[in-house]
């Protein structure tokens, strides 16, 4: 028996039983197709269970991750407050602005993966003190390839997840459909261990342990993402 931990995604988890532990699970699609919404409830889902999550984000800073969540009613402050989200934040670093770092809220760029790798793996270090158990998000890494060259954001994202599993984590990575050479989405896509892709209709499983491709009805609510077959 896989085991799995809950997505928070309503319906998803009722079908499959969640996202196999200690794997890392790519996102996929177009856009506006509720992939960050996907990343949202993980988040939620880490919140409610008192899990840490390390949160990488790469097209909004924490402020805004806060308020886009609140426009569903859901609400982090208190879990943030106990320092159980751990955020590495290039949006504000790509646009300069200054905030105060701390081991749970760091500034990077997304034209700069040393910098990233090396923030990474400092909250890794913290996180490893605290539990072997744990969630990730990455989202977007479509940013990432728009500021490098693509096979060395490969190479990063290869490295990241080793880092993540190794740890004990848990993990979805996001990317947007076509924006990278197709020999490029292959390559992502041989990095991860769970394949969903999202098309604003249907929400598919092209690969998960333990499954066979499935397909399956959603549709975005004031909920988040509902799932149903």
């Amino acid at each position: 028996m896989i085991p799995k931990i809950p997505s928070g995604i309503a319906g998803f988890d009722e079908l499959t039983g969640g996202l196999p532990e200690n794997t890392m699970t790519l996102i996929y699609g177009p856009p506006k197709t509720g992939k960050s919404i996907f990343c949202y409830q993980f988040l939620r889902q880490a919140a409610a269970e008192n899990d840490i999550c390390m949160y990488m984000m790469t097209d909004y800073t924490r402020s805004q991750l806060e308020q886009q969540m609140m426009a569903f009613n859901w609400f982090i402050s208190d879990y943030i407050a106990n320092n159980r989200l751990f955020v590495i934040d290039t949006a504000s670093g790509s646009v300069g602005a200054v905030q105060k770092e701390s081991k749970n809220m760091m500034i990077s760029f997304p034209q700069n993966p040393t910098d990233i790798t090396s923030k990474i793996i400092q909250q890794l270090q913290s996180i490893y003190q605290q539990t072997q158990r744990f969630r990730s998000v990455l989202d977007s890494s479509t940013t990432l390839f728009a500021f490098n060259s693509p096979m060395l954001i490969i190479r990063v994202l290869k490295s990241y997840i080793m880092r993540i599993k190794m740890a004990g984590g848990t993990g979805v990575i996001t990317y947007t459909e076509g924006a990278a050479e197709p020999q490029i989405e292959t390559m992502l896509k041989a990095s991860v261990d769970n394949i969903i892709h999202l098309d604003s209709e249907t929400l598919t499983i092209e690969a998960m342990a333990g499954l066979k491709h499935i397909e399956m009805s959603y549709q975005i609510t004031e909920e988040g993402v509902v799932v149903w077959q």
